[in-house]
């Protein structure tokens, strides 16, 4: 069915943007998964808690993604010197592995479908290295939307309003017709914001930053799905 959709000041969306990571799938969730499987695999014979403790460090030193991978894995290796990889060989163990744990849950499927028939396109704006075609791959996006935006490739970085002003025009709509849809409140909601897009802040049960004030998202979700209550069926 077609959805119902409208922006802030009464004007109609006519494309959705998108961030990556944490936004479209659950980045933090695949990491934990890979990470759970890298320490089972690799310290099978020290016991659940050993285990345990190698997950649970993992995922600090993760930062939810921020950390560059050689400084994590340099960390790794320093802490459990007898893993037999040096830390080239982690990051590239790293990347090969960890796609396979990515995936769009049933509510995100459900509104990429809503906006397919919807005739509403939709575009994902990335931060990241050319590693984030890996998962826009993994996640069958790619063949869903030639709007694929990753800083590194463009050479413009959320927040700057470069890379926002290109997506909108890839979609061929002024940035004020955009809902732009991310978890990061200075990166996607300050700058969409900041180019005239309405915005929805995927905030996964996190609270609005203290320090951002005199700006808030038009919209906070706790899901993709909650997007279609914001944007019913008709």
């Amino acid at each position: 069915m077609p959805i119902q959709t409208q922006l802030k000041g009464g004007r109609p969306i006519r494309a959705v943007l998108f961030d990556l990571d944490n936004t479209l799938y659950n980045r933090d969730l695949a990491f934990e998964r890979w990470a759970r499987s890298f320490s089972e695999d690799h310290f099978a014979g020290d016991g659940a808690d050993r285990q345990a403790e190698v997950l649970a460090q993992m995922v600090i030193w993760d930062d939810k993604g921020y950390r560059p991978k050689p400084a994590m894995f340099a960390d790794v290796k320093a802490l459990y010197p007898t893993l037999p990889y040096d830390i080239d060989a982690l990051c590239a163990l790293f990347y090969a592995q960890w796609t396979a744990y990515m995936a769009l849950d049933a509510g995100t499927v459900h509104l990429l479908e809503a906006l397919d028939t919807g005739g509403i396109p939709f575009g994902i704006v990335t931060n990241g290295s050319v590693q984030q075609y890996l998962k826009i791959d993994r996640l069958g996006l790619r063949s869903r939307t030639a709007c694929l935006f990753i800083s590194e490739v463009f050479g413009s970085r959320k927040p700057d309003a470069a890379i926002f002003h290109a997506a909108a025009s890839a979609l061929n709509v002024p940035c004020e017709d955009c809902l732009f849809v991310g978890d990061n409140p200075d990166l996607d909601i300050c700058g969409a914001h900041a180019v005239g897009m309405t915005t929805a802040w995927l905030h996964r049960g996190t609270s609005w930053p203290a320090s951002i004030t005199g700006l808030k998202p038009d919209f906070s979700i706790d899901s993709l799905a909650e997007l279609l209550k914001i944007l019913p069926p008709t």
